[in-house]
């Protein structure tokens, strides 16, 4: 059935998205002080998971000059990671845009070793573009709207309050005749957004003005930066009133999207079908990363979903929200990866495919890690026919690990992270040591494994004869 649903939306996508893709948005511009640089522009897959993906790119040449074609369906926000920088616009389908790049500031290495570093946001210059742009307008607006968004929103956490809908009125009364329905909902958005902030209006009746039988603006970030505020935690708020109360036996007891979405059509801010679907998928994605619901539960909902619905974004946010949670879930494959050792070479995972690994996060700073290494040496060598043992440095030098290497002289695989950051980001590392452990078909089994002190000899152990491998 998921197979078939693809066909039809790549069938869609082919015939019905195509001539809007040839005719696309086309950037340019030229940075002499950028030149060899690769620029990739993306945009957001969906906004609720954030999920970045491209829509083009180009390498500035000798010169300086650049260019490329965006594949845009509709006006999109478009960013790119340039430096210490993430520029960012509007793009919208058959314009073309000259692109002023900002002066180049490269990311220091502790900056680009750190895979949770933030990239200052800049709206990038654009030279060819009037006063209609989309671009032109909401940066004007926003402007004009930050000026007293930031006090405003203060006073009203110290109790203060001030007249929203008079300041509305004076912003409006500048750029009410843009016609542009793009940056017409753009403005609609934030100005709920300051009422939701300043307790002007509570969710319910924001949900009931701005978002029951309202179309669903899936690409305007205004739109939905306050769908996400607004029914953040939804699962859990609506849990705990009378008529919500049926939520955890829905999800954890019986796993069922029917039964789900009969108690949530009990609240009236989602008698709207296609706003549920949408609610649904934003609690799920919330509730994955919190202890509330059985995580497996989840997923049979979110499976449930991804089958039933007729509804082609909702297919994609529900494929972004798997792809996220199930990396690292036992019975999935986690993010794949390819790293250096000491001496250079490429080592990926995939390489120790047919046997089990113990993967751990380390640095040669941390005592606790430094004292299980001792540990790790015994179990590498006893178990060396089933299991191999793999240990990702993220010492900030690998001439760090080097040096400890040629001192120490274990034996096991050792990697450095260098060269690919975001793979304590794809394993969500947060502390060292922290150990994985992955079958022979590349799946993850326990996640987090136990460490050596922790017991986790004997789990192997335990798997392998229960496995019938010993």
């Amino acid at each position: 059935m998921v197979k078939v649903k693809n066909l039809f939306l790549g069938l869609a996508f082919l015939f019905g998205f195509g001539k809007a893709f040839s005719q696309g948005a086309t950037v340019f511009g030229t940075a002499p002080e950028y030149k060899g640089v690769e620029i990739i522009f993306y945009s957001y897959s969906d906004y609720i998971t954030e999920t970045e993906y491209e829509i083009g790119r180009c390498k500035v040449d000798k010169e300086g000059h650049f260019s490329a074609k965006l594949k845009v369906l509709e006006t999109d926000f478009v960013f790119s990671h340039l430096g210490v920088y993430r520029i960012y616009f509007f793009a919208e389908p058959g314009k073309s845009y000259e692109l002023v790049l900002p002066p180049r500031e490269d990311k220091t290495e502790e900056q680009r070793l750190n895979p949770y570093f933030r990239e200052s946001d800049l709206q990038v210059g654009i030279k060819n573009i009037g006063k209609d742009d989309i671009n032109f307008l909401i940066n004007a607006f926003d402007l004009r709207f930050n000026q007293d968004f930031d006090q405003i929103v203060q006073d009203a956490y110290r109790g203060r309050q001030h007249n929203i809908d008079s300041l509305i009125s004076k912003i409006e009364s500048k750029f009410s005749n843009s016609g542009n329905p793009f940056f017409e909902a753009y403005r609609e958005y934030r100005y709920g957004l300051l009422k939701q902030i300043t307790f002007i209006k509570k969710s319910t009746a924001t949900s009931n003005e701005l978002f029951l039988n309202r179309p669903i603006l899936y690409r305007n970030p205004a739109y939905m930066e306050l769908f996400n505020l607004v029914y953040d935690k939804y699962f859990l708020f609506f849990s705990r009133t009378s008529r919500g109360n049926a939520i955890f036996d829905d999800i954890s007891r019986y796993k069922s999207l029917t039964r789900l979405r009969k108690t949530l059509a009990t609240d009236e801010v989602l008698s709207n079908d296609t706003l549920m679907e949408m609610v649904i998928l934003k609690s799920l994605h919330d509730e994955f990363f919190s202890d509330n619901f059985s995580r497996s539960a989840l997923l049979t909902i979110l499976d449930s979903l991804y089958r039933s619905t007729k509804i082609p974004e909702h297919v994609v946010i529900a494929e972004n929200i798997r792809n996220r949670i199930t990396k690292l879930l036992p019975g999935f494959v986690p993010a794949p990866f390819t790293l250096k050792d000491v001496k250079g070479r490429d080592v990926s995972l995939d390489k120790f495919k047919g046997k089990y690994v113990y993967l751990n996060f380390c640095t040669t700073t941390s005592y606790t890690c430094l004292k299980e290494f001792v540990q790790l040496e015994k179990i590498s060598k006893q178990y060396k026919k089933h299991l191999e043992v793999v240990t990702i440095s993220a010492d900030k030098d690998i001439n760090d690990l080097k040096v400890f290497l040629d001192n120490t002289n274990y034996h096991w695989t050792f990697l450095h992270f260098g060269n690919k950051p975001e793979v304590l980001r794809d394993f969500d590392i947060r502390v060292y040591p922290t150990y994985f452990l992955i079958g022979p078909d590349r799946k993850m089994i326990m996640s987090p494994a136990p460490s050596p002190e922790e017991g986790f000899e004997r789990r192997f152990f335990q798997l392998l004869r229960s496995r019938g491998e010993l």
